[in-house]
């Protein structure tokens, strides 16, 4: 599972995406299909929900406005409707931590990346991310060219400030 936080474009907010899930042979969004509940995407976006509930203030979410906006075999996206970045990542951070990988950030995000982690009261450092050797679905390839080009940066000593919730998901 490659996790990753960007703009995907045209009129779409920051979003969380988990690509190359395990387990989503067959998904199809128009079915009323369940996954498996240890599949990627179950995990994922058990994280993601959890993540938003826990970082909230009760009885609040952290988000109001968090959607499953890009859904199809092999991958997962969440949509922020917020412009606070800090929040972003912090959140996408937690979920990363959550399912034991890390985040990576494309460039279209590296604009904000800095101070949403100042503003968060995040320590972080970045290295240049790698291409995924045996990746799942042949739709990664895309991901994989991007990874090449230099698009995408993999967070490395990552910490959260004193007291972020910790968010199982198993």
């Amino acid at each position: 599972m490659f996790l990753s936080l960007e703009f995907p474009g045209g009129d779409k907010h920051v979003t969380f995406f988990a690509r190359d899930l395990a387990g989503d042979d067959g998904f199809d969004l128009s079915r009323h299909s369940f996954s498996d509940w240890d599949s990627d995407r179950s995990r994922a976006d058990r994280a993601v929900q959890a993540a938003n509930r826990e970082l909230g203030a009760k009885p609040f979410n952290y988000f109001s406005m968090l959607f499953n906006q890009f859904t199809w075999e092999g991958t997962t996206g969440w949509e922020y409707w917020s412009r606070d970045y800090d929040k972003v990542l912090k959140h996408a951070l937690v979920v990363a931590q959550a399912l034991a990988l890390p985040l990576h950030v494309h460039n279209s995000f590296d604009g904000a990346l800095l101070d949403a982690a100042q503003k968060a009261g995040i320590e972080l450092d970045f290295v240049a991310a790698v291409r995924v050797a045996n990746p799942v679905t042949r739709e990664f390839e895309y991901t994989n060219r991007q990874l090449d080009n230099g698009e995408f940066i993999r967070l490395v000593d990552v910490v959260l400030p004193e007291g972020t919730p910790e968010v199982g998901v198993d």
